[in-house]
């Protein structure tokens, strides 16, 4: 209909609109024309309750500030808490956090995700900036299975300017999600810029994390865990299938038959750095050890050819150290 045929209406046929639609059609129809929005707002606001409010803010938080702000205002002043600034406009999330929006509040309470989570999921930086701002928990965690924080996340996407606003938050290096720390969601990635920048902010690298974090497929067989010298080796673990299963969720490709040396440049500097920062050579090896017979199947080696092969990869890692004041002109190859 256009706006002419609304004009040439009786407003008493208009007003009987009103009973027969809810409150969010009844609101798009006022935006309609004018003088619908002269008769039917008047409709619209006496059928605003605060939980229709409530549904009528939910929905228009994604996009229709003006109706957010009005919503927010007197006489309405819909309470935004509960809902959480899950906007991903930077103007309506304002709008929310300044009416007193929770930034505790979940959006899915299966999985206890907050605006923060969703925030580094959407990389979104700014976002970020302005919910903690707000207070927004630096360390909470979500996830039925891994537990992971925003801090995490930025690893798990290789955002350095995100993970260094969240430690100078204060968010916690050690704390642990399905790949162990932050640090060992940067190695398990082979993020070298991320693993330098965690290890120069005091990250400790002779932890032990999950090989595989969880898997929809089962459990594999051990090792399952190991120190993240082991982890940047990238041995194949037997049965192969499982590595697989990582790496493609990761989205690298597996080669058709392993080979450890010489080392790739990446690997090298990689094994390098973190034994510069302690990760034990002595631990790793102890892992490859207790599991030989498995690992060397797998690698297609003999257990005294699988040895002399790990032994000669930690030794050249161990031969390209460069000192600790070094470390931040070492030349990096990153990979996002």
């Amino acid at each position: 209909m256009s706006r002419d045929y609304f004009e040439d209406l009786p407003p008493e046929l208009i007003a009987q609109l009103s009973p027969l639609l809810s409150p969010g059609p009844l609101s798009a129809l006022v935006l309609t024309c004018r003088r619908l929005h002269e008769i039917l707002q008047p409709e619209l606001e006496a059928a605003l309750t605060p939980k229709l409010g409530r549904e009528l803010l939910l929905d228009k938080a994604a996009g229709k500030y003006h109706t957010v702000a009005k919503l927010l205002s007197p006489p309405h002043l819909i309470n935004p808490n509960g809902y959480g600034p899950e906007s991903k406009r930077m103007d309506i999330a304002a709008l929310l956090l300044e009416a007193g929006a929770d930034t505790k509040a979940t959006m899915d309470l299966s999985e206890d995700l907050q605006p923060l989570h969703l925030a580094a999921f959407n990389k979104d930086l700014e976002m970020m900036k302005l919910l903690l701002l707000h207070g927004a928990p630096i360390d909470a965690t979500f996830g039925d299975a891994g537990k992971e924080s925003a801090l995490h996340y930025a690893c798990t996407f290789g955002h350095l300017e995100m993970a260094r606003l969240l430690l100078d938050h204060g968010a916690d290096l050690e704390s642990r999600g399905a790949l162990g720390t932050a640090l060992g969601f940067a190695v398990h990635r082979g993020d070298q810029d991320m693993v330098v920048f965690l290890l120069e902010n005091g990250a400790n690298a002779e932890v032990t994390v999950p090989l595989f974090g969880w898997l929809l497929d089962g459990r594999p067989p051990d090792p399952r865990d190991a120190n993240l010298l082991y982890i940047a080796m990238e041995l194949r673990h037997p049965p192969d299938r499982y590595l697989q299963l990582s790496r493609k969720k990761d989205g690298l490709e597996l080669p058709e038959k392993w080979i450890g040396l010489p080392l790739p440049e990446s690997k090298k500097k990689l094994m390098a750095v973190l034994l510069a920062y302690g990760a034990s050579k002595d631990t790793a090896l102890h892992t490859i050890v207790q599991h030989l017979t498995a690992l060397a199947q797998e690698a297609q080696y003999t257990e005294d050819e699988y040895i002399a092969v790990v032994t000669g990869m930690l030794n050249e890692a161990e031969n390209a150290i460069l000192d600790r004041q070094d470390i931040q002109r070492y030349p990096l190859v990153s990979q996002k």
